[in-house]
């Protein structure tokens, strides 16, 4: 599943501080597997002067990505840490930052002067949460029995209600077991 989170330069950066500032990145960056986002990299396109980039959060990982970067022994890279680098640069140069997504154009918030708006910190929060709830919901799947549930009624001779007499009691097969 492909969702990114955009962030970028409330205003035009000097081509030498735009360079001064990936480097910074790169270095903010290191000592994580970023396995839960990725990191922050700019692009290289500015036609406007403005510093921008999109990282994608990680929803559901790769399990040969997750072994490779557990061998690693290092912290992994989420999107709070994404924010934290952003914050950093923020400080550091005194660029601001504003973003988006693939669902809202925004802004959807701000980091200024190395700070992130609280409502932005939630929204994030919120969407890296994404990755937990797929996680739940793909456990809960692998954990079912590998066969559909059986009907007392036997297989559905057609869904046409027409033979039925307008029967709208067709079987339903449930998400979850009952009990009884």
């Amino acid at each position: 599943m492909g969702f990114t989170i955009y962030y970028g330069s409330t205003e035009p950066i000097h081509p030498r501080q735009a360079e001064a500032i990936s480097d910074a990145s790169a270095r903010h960056c290191q000592g994580r597997t970023w396995l839960s986002c990725e990191p922050v990299r700019f692009f290289s396109d500015r036609k406007d002067g403005r510093l921008r980039s999109g990282s994608k959060p990680n929803f559901l990982p790769d399990p040969g990505d997750v072994a490779a970067a557990a061998q690693e022994s290092l912290p992994d890279g989420t999107v709070q840490d994404l924010i934290d680098v952003l914050c950093k640069l923020s400080a550091d140069f005194g660029v601001d930052w504003e973003f988006s997504h693939d669902h809202d154009p925004g802004p959807i918030g701000f980091i200024r002067g190395g700070v992130c708006e609280p409502g932005l910190r939630d929204q994030l929060d919120a969407i890296a949460g994404l990755g937990d709830v797929m996680r739940e919901m793909m456990d809960e799947i692998e954990n079912q029995p590998g066969q559909l549930p059986s009907s007392s009624a036997g297989p559905p001779e057609d869904d046409d209600d027409d033979r039925d007499g307008g029967n709208s009691e067709a079987s339903i097969l449930p998400f979850r077991p009952r009990n009884g």
